[in-house]
């Protein structure tokens, strides 16, 4: 699942100073090159390469600020192929909404929460990744903290990465690297960590890449999510025999 920020904050796509200015040489901004890199990855665990797609912070044509709609401009269905549709929604979307804002985490969280938890309770033993790309601080803190709490019982963890020269102080506190769990505004603390926050511009031109550094805790999550539940891998699948032959004839 990706949810992309199309808050006015990014700029002006139609500028090169735009963190979502589509460069016609084809240098891929540093939206495009998450998308890529994660997507990338992470397809090759999902049977059928189809991805949940979203966008937030913009101004729908005739519209209203939505701050959760489908990338693909399909109303009923939110889904795209590999991440060459995600990397092919995110373009065509860039030139039909009107960048706008506030920047909310809170309703795509929600929405992915929505779809790990139908698919929990009809017993299916999946696992599910929302990558969250965004430049800027978010206005809706404490609603993006209940959701992640109450996200933490559902198989789901949240990538999140961060473009551009904002301060992301107040993002590395949905991410419980320190050993604080997130705390609801009723006061329920969430039951594991489900968020990896990674600055694109912290691990540019390092050792590391930004692919790394968001799947780094990606395993245990998972893990953790199996052992609570006492989900057990299921066993190989083994090949089938070769068909027996009969012996060759005796000369």
């Amino acid at each position: 699942m990706v949810a992309v920020d199309f808050t006015a904050s990014n700029g002006d796509p139609r500028t090169p100073q735009s963190l979502h200015y589509i460069d016609p040489s084809g240098r891929l901004n540093s939206y495009q090159q998450a998308i890529l890199g994660v997507s990338e990855v992470l397809q090759f665990y999902d049977k059928d390469r189809r991805f949940p797609a979203w966008g937030f912070g913009a101004k729908m044509p005739q519209g209203p600020v939505s701050h959760c709609f489908n990338l693909n401009a399909i109303t009923n269905d939110c889904e795209v192929v590999g991440f060459e549709g995600i990397m092919s929604a995110y373009s065509s979307t860039l030139y039909s909404v009107s960048l706008s804002g506030p920047t909310l985490f809170g309703p795509v969280i929600n929405k992915a929460a929505e779809i790990a938890s139908h698919s929990a309770q009809y017993g299916n033993n999946r696992y599910f990744v929302l990558l969250i790309i965004t430049d800027g601080v978010i206005t809706d803190e404490q609603e993006t903290k209940d959701s992640i709490v109450r996200a933490s019982d559902l198989p789901l963890s949240i990538l999140i990465v961060g473009v551009g020269n904002a301060d992301f102080t107040q993002m590395r506190t949905l991410d419980a690297d320190l050993g604080k769990r997130l705390q609801s505004s009723t006061g329920r603390v969430a039951t594991r960590d489900i968020v990896q926050f990674v600055p694109m511009r912290e691990v540019q031109g390092g050792q590391v890449t930004v692919v790394q550094s968001l799947l780094e805790e990606l395993p245990g999550q998972f893990l953790e999510y199996m052992r609570t539940r006492g989900i057990k891998p299921q066993p190989p699948q083994h090949a089938s025999a070769p068909p027996a032959y009969p012996p060759p004839p005796q000369l």
